[in-house]
């Protein structure tokens, strides 16, 4: 944790949807929640097997959508990876 209470630089997510008739939660293969500081949005973006990424909602939330050749698991490290040797 820093000295402002941040417990990590980045954070990568699955999505989920609910599915309306049987209330269960499907996993959105193609996507992704980052959270990251904004100035991370290229870095994501440049990362093999990502198609693009948006962040609507605030500027360290990123829906990122992933190419379905590209192994999910390992994308989600690259991503982390690629931002935390950024620095």
């Amino acid at each position: 944790m820093d000295k402002h209470g941040k417990l990590t630089d980045i954070l990568v997510l699955d999505c989920y949807r609910e599915d309306q008739k049987t209330g269960l939660k499907i996993l959105q293969e193609k996507e992704l929640t980052v959270w990251a500081d904004e100035q991370h949005k290229e870095i994501i973006k440049k990362t093999h097997g990502v198609t693009n990424v948006y962040n609507h909602t605030t500027p360290c939330e990123f829906d990122v959508f992933l190419d379905p050749r590209y192994d999910r698991e390992f994308v989600k490290k690259e991503i982390e990876a690629n931002i935390l040797c950024a620095g």
